[in-house]
């Protein structure tokens, strides 16, 4: 639900416990050409021991180029690894895109999957909250993931990252 204490993020954070902090951008229209222009947040990011990275639907969404998406993850976590940080990115969630966003969406992470997954962790975002081939870019618990969506990811995340 909107503005949900059970959201993704806060349940990643209660996984993790009490030994890590868990600091969220995205929410709240976060997108990769902003974080990506060098300011605050990649400064703040670059001081700590690990960061995940999610973005991407809103520049999809908001008509920024393929090109434009990728170049902005690339800066992003070259920026971050260069600093000594540990990079967990995510790809791309679903979201019911139309037919020409999609296909930007199914090209970023492909790019992800096949290229900055070279240097830096990934997870896929994908196997847990998306539908089934061919539709995987549909969002089966919801463009901004229900509570029951929530939990599975944060659930998958935390078993599949050594911290």
């Amino acid at each position: 639900s909107h503005n949900s204490y059970k959201w993704w993020c806060a349940q990643i954070a209660d996984l993790v416990g009490e030994k890590y902090s868990y600091w969220d951008i995205g929410i709240g229209f976060g997108r990769a050409h902003d974080a990506a222009s060098k300011g605050s947040w990649l400064e703040k990011a670059q001081s700590l021991d690990t960061v995940t990275v999610c973005f991407g639907v809103n520049d999809i969404c908001q008509g920024f180029s393929e090109d434009s998406v990728k170049k902005c993850l690339y800066t992003i976590v070259t920026e971050l690894k260069d600093a000594g940080v540990r990079v967990i990115l995510f790809t791309v969630p679903p979201f019911d895109y139309n037919p020409e966003r999609e296909q930007i969406w199914r090209n970023v992470n492909s790019y992800i999957k096949n290229e900055l997954s070279k240097i830096v962790e990934t997870y896929d975002t994908v196997s847990v909250w998306g539908d089934k081939a061919p539709n995987e870019h549909r969002a089966i618990y919801g463009g901004h993931p229900n509570e029951e969506g929530s939990t599975l990811l944060a659930k998958d995340f935390i078993s599949k990252i050594d911290l």
